[in-house]
């Protein structure tokens, strides 16, 4: 059994990126990011590739970042008092985001069940989104006390209007497939997961009746209006979380999140791989 976080299958020119990530509901966390970051910028360069498409393994698109994972990685940097751990491994992440969205590919993102925190900030980065009625969508990041910061609160004004991102950044509420469809975060919903891959593949047959450098600039062309914007977001992001959560706050919150969710015998052992 493989233990790379995504698996890729080319077909009649369309890439399908399945996640698997590096824990449960294809959390991600491991070497997703840097992996994710690498396939981007090589599939630009691959004839073989007209469209891409973002899934998930089984009935899950992603619950988001791995927090077992980062908690880990928080543990080490307070060890060390590396002060500049937040901010420097955030933007490592946002350019594995960021690779998506410049990826000069037509991108979609297929969505089946959880959709949240991580997962909607990547999906937000992609060309388009398509659902299944059992998708659902939320951006909890303030329950953990700390921005967004890997691009949701820059790209999402671009699908959704002020009042239901604010609305979602405010609360952390978890809305579904109809609600996500009615406010224009996805472009359409399919009864299944089956329908979602035909879409994509039909998607796929439709851009290939047109050049693929006319996609190239298309995309580019929407895209640049916005570009420096986005990046001035990004940046304001990590440098607020740095500054105002830091190492300690963020473990602390992640640890606890993860012992509510936790199963009955597992808090002594969260504990445990938390504590600074």
């Amino acid at each position: 059994m493989s233990d790379a976080p995504f698996h890729v299958a080319v077909e009649d020119e369309l890439a399908l990126v399945t996640i698997v990530g590096s824990g449960e509901g294809n959390a991600l966390g491991g070497s997703f990011w840097d992996d994710l970051r690498v396939f981007m910028e090589n599939a630009r360069l691959r004839d073989d590739i007209r469209a891409i498409a973002l899934t998930g393994e089984g009935e899950t698109f992603s619950v988001g970042m791995d927090l077992r994972w980062y908690v880990v990685r928080l543990r080490r940097a307070q060890r060390s008092r590396d002060t500049s751990f937040m901010d420097e491994d955030v933007r490592l992440l946002q350019q594995a985001v960021t690779a998506v969205a410049d990826c000069p590919k037509p991108v979609v993102a297929l969505i089946d069940g959880a959709c949240t925190g991580a997962a909607l900030e990547l999906v937000s980065a992609c060309d388009i989104r398509y659902a299944t009625r059992d998708a659902h969508f939320a951006l909890p990041e303030a329950e953990l006390g700390v921005v967004a910061d890997l691009g949701g609160l820059q790209r999402l004004p671009l699908l959704i209007n002020q009042g239901h991102l604010r609305e979602l950044a405010f609360t952390g509420r978890t809305i579904d497939a109809a609600r996500a469809l009615r406010i224009g975060l996805v472009n359409d919903v399919y009864p299944n997961a089956t329908a979602l891959r035909h879409a994509a593949r039909q998607l796929t047959d439709d851009l290939r009746r047109h050049p693929a450098h006319v996609m190239e600039g298309i995309k580019h062309t929407l895209d640049i209006v916005h570009r420096d914007g986005t990046r001035q977001g990004l940046d304001h992001s990590a440098r607020w979380n740095s500054a105002h959560t830091g190492p300690d706050g963020l473990g602390q919150a992640m640890a606890a999140r993860l012992r509510r969710s936790a199963p009955p015998g597992d808090t002594v052992r969260l504990q445990n791989t938390a504590a600074p």
